[in-house]
């Protein structure tokens, strides 16, 4: 994992953060536990690589004024026209155990739409809690053909012992039924 250099920007300026965006840089606030909140600018493509690397809530390394800390994503905001990153939070890991989000991935979807069936995403991400080197980049669900008709909660989902759950067990992450067309088709046929 590289090191993602970012450097403190002023918030003096009025539209500081828009002036950052046309230049190619996104604002963003790194806070912790130990530290007071720092504003800081990073250039644009850094950050969506970095991203691409280690998904919207992973760990990054960061250089901060000549000091390298371990950071957590805790939050990206994107314009909802063009899809870039408008500001960034993290979060410095100050100790071992750390709470943070992981998103979910579906396997086989085309599998699960090709027979027919409409998948409903419920909830993008389960939060977490565990030690910050045993975070994961993504929970994946893998989609069967059996699966129509039913609904995925966050206990159908395997976790390491090591990784504990902080939301609801019971909290539907997604249903999968069969789509209108084909549920109209199955009932004349009964």
């Amino acid at each position: 994992m590289e090191n993602l250099s970012i450097r403190e920007r002023s918030n003096n300026i009025n539209n500081s953060a828009k002036k950052l965006r046309k230049e190619g840089k996104v604002p963003g606030v790194l806070y912790g536990a130990l530290r007071s909140n720092f504003l800081f600018e990073v250039g644009e493509l850094e950050l969506n690589k970095e991203i691409v690397t280690n998904g919207e809530y992973g760990m990054l390394n960061v250089n901060v004024e000549g000091e390298e800390k371990k950071v957590i994503i805790k939050e990206v905001q994107r314009d909802p026209v063009y899809n870039n990153i408008i500001h960034i939070d993290l979060e410095e890991v100050s100790n071992k155990e750390v709470q943070t989000e992981v998103p979910v991935r579906y396997l086989n979807e085309k599998f699960i739409t090709k027979n027919g069936g409409v998948i409903q995403k419920e909830k993008p991400s389960i939060k977490i809690k565990c030690s910050s080197d045993k975070i994961p980049s993504y929970v994946s669900i893998n989609l069967k053909q059996d699966d129509i008709g039913s609904a995925i909660k966050i206990s159908d989902v395997e976790f390491g012992s090591e990784i504990s759950v902080l939301d609801d067990l019971n909290t539907v992450i997604a249903s999968i039924s069969y789509s209108i067309r084909d549920a109209l088709l199955m009932e004349e046929e009964e």
